[in-house]
């Protein structure tokens, strides 16, 4: 835990201490705020979180979880395991296909923050639900508690976070849509008998309402990770009952922050069984949907949803220095960033292309630090891999068997010389990357999380 993280937490901890008589329904109002918003954009004080002030306080990072679960409602020992098994979708990524190898389709409910736009059934014979459904008037509600809360930071006008004036305005902000959600979760849970509660994370407003008030009704509660844990911010502490891993690396890493690891099944990701099971777009019909030869060497860049400066800063070199190489970019948000290069012959702008049709038909990837890198390495494929300019990373990518460039020219290099010599190192990258990094039995996932789900529901 570096100096950074140790003062986030600080600050964390700090804010559950001083609002924790700050409820609503019983469910502590200071647990259901999203948190790093609070952090962003206040001027100087994520720049004063490299400094010591709490480092003392931290020495040991495995203090984390228990200072966290401190704070939680307490767990009714009563639970229900005839009911639904409700998946919440946000961020959860399973498969639609997937749906029906976890539970029966009748005994299974797909709940969603709105429905408002949903076409179909993710499960043929399942229900689906949104939280808007059981939405009340909360808007006098929201007024009482704006008081109330600033009632509290009245007391705390020197603290560096609370006495700050956009603290106070983002969390007003946000105390409408936590009572939304707090209503809406509590009234679903009341109408619907639920087993067990399936997420994707436990982190923004919604899930966290949605897993505490499962909590204090004592339903027991899973969650799946849904990318790779680039920044621990996303990620802890865990909330639910037991938080699904990818690998080895991520138990370690809940473990070295208080987590007890009987909590942290390895489960992978359905998702990634795809790579097997899924009928991927053959060869043909990706270079006849591309407009690419079949003999012409080709690279996937993935794009990141706000930086695109590196991206175009290689798009830019590849151009100039592969004139022998198609160049592939899937396009995450911001298709106009790229106007410029629409006309380019050689590069073709991918957005709605499933990224496992992609894999197979491409010789490397070039990714900033991202879920897909290790996507793609499990692939077999080879990566290049710019670091983002973040504070508090984790250690993943020094840790994953990949190189990574703080720059365009070296990556660019590097991908030169690969595609000239083009060594083949995916058997060794595999047993590599299933040591630590990805389910090291190779069992199926959806497999894996049918049993603990089975297991939770009856236990």
């Amino acid at each position: 835990m570096n100096t950074y993280e140790k003062n986030y937490w600080g600050l964390y901890l700090d804010f559950l201490t001083a609002f924790r008589e700050w409820k609503y329904h019983n469910l502590p109002l200071s647990l259901c705020v999203h948190f790093p918003t609070m952090i962003n954009g206040m001027a100087g004080l994520e720049q004063s979180l490299v400094d010591s002030s709490y480092a003392k306080s931290w020495s040991d990072g495995k203090v984390l979880q228990g200072r966290f679960e401190a704070f939680l409602p307490i767990k009714e020992a009563v639970k229900v395991n005839h009911g639904k098994v409700v998946y919440y979708d946000p961020l959860l990524g399973i498969p639609p296909s997937s749906y029906k190898q976890l539970s029966s389709p009748a005994e299974s409910l797909i709940l969603k923050p709105d429905i408002t736009n949903v076409k179909k059934k993710q499960i043929d014979g399942a229900v689906i639900k949104g939280l808007s459904q059981y939405a009340a008037d909360i808007e006098g509600q929201a007024r009482k508690e704006i008081k109330r809360f600033h009632s509290i930071a009245g007391k705390h006008k020197n603290h560096p976070l609370f006495g700050n004036r956009h603290f106070l305005l983002a969390i007003k902000k946000q105390i409408e849509k936590i009572l939304y959600f707090i209503e809406g979760t509590e009234r679903f849970l009341m109408e619907v008998d639920t087993s067990l509660i399936v997420f994707g994370e436990t982190n923004s407003i919604d899930t966290r309402a949605l897993a505490l008030a499962a909590r204090k009704k004592g339903i027991p509660t899973l969650c799946l990770q849904h990318g790779a844990v680039i920044s621990p911010f996303g990620y802890l502490p865990k909330v639910t009952d037991y938080q699904g891993v990818y690998g080895r690396y991520e138990q370690t890493l809940y473990e070295s922050r208080g987590v007890d690891p009987d909590f942290l099944p390895i489960l992978g990701h359905p998702r990634f069984d795809e790579m097997v099971t899924r009928n991927n777009l053959r060869a043909s019909s990706f270079n006849k949907t591309l407009g690419i030869h079949p003999s012409r060497k080709r690279i996937l860049l993935i794009d990141h949803h706000t930086d695109k400066k590196m991206t175009h800063q290689i798009l830019d070199l590849l151009l100039v220095t592969a004139p022998e190489v198609e160049l592939i970019v899937k396009i995450k948000k911001g298709v106009r960033a790229f106007n410029g290069y629409a006309k380019h012959k050689r590069v073709h702008l991918i957005r709605r292309m499933h990224l496992y049709d992609m894999l197979p038909n491409v010789d490397a990837v070039i990714s900033y630090e991202s879920t897909v890198v290790l996507e793609s390495m499990l692939y077999g494929r080879e990566n290049f891999v710019w670091k983002l300019k973040q504070p508090c990373l984790t250690d993943y990518f020094t840790q994953l068997p990949v190189l990574t460039y703080s720059t365009a020219e070296p990556l660019v290099e590097e991908v030169r010389t690969f595609l000239n010599k083009r060594s083949d190192r995916s058997g060794q990258q595999s047993v590599q990357l299933r040591e630590r990094f990805y389910i090291p039995s190779h069992q199926k996932s959806t497999l894996l999380l049918k049993a603990l789900i089975a297991y939770l529901r009856t236990s």
